[in-house]
C-alpha cells in the first residue's frame, strides 16, 4: 500500500518543523568564551589552528648549536 500524497506531504512538515527545534551548536575558541556567554549560547570550544611558524614557536625544542648531525668522526692519524 502506497501512502497517499497528502501523507507523505504532513511526515515532511514534521521532519522539517522538527529539524527547525534543534539548537544550534556553536564553536568558539578559547579566547572567545565570554562573548558567547553574553550571547547565551550553546558553545564547543575548539582550538585555532596554528601556522607552522607559530607551532614551531610554541612547540619546537630549542636549538643545539653546538650537535653536528649527519657527520662522520674524524679521523685521528
Amino acid at each position: 500500500m502506497k501512502p497517499s500524497a497528502l501523507r507523505i506531504e504532513r511526515l515532511l512538515a514534521k521532519v522539517e518543523a522538527e529539524s527547525r527545534a534543534r539548537p544550534r551548536r556553536y564553536c568558539f575558541h578559547f579566547d572567545e568564551v565570554a562573548e558567547a556567554e553574553a550571547q547565551g549560547l550553546p558553545y564547543v570550544l575548539v582550538p585555532r589552528e596554528l601556522s607552522r611558524e607559530e607551532w614551531e614557536k610554541k612547540y619546537a625544542l630549542p636549538a643545539q648549536a653546538s650537535v653536528k648531525r649527519n657527520s662522520l668522526p674524524s679521523a685521528v692519524g
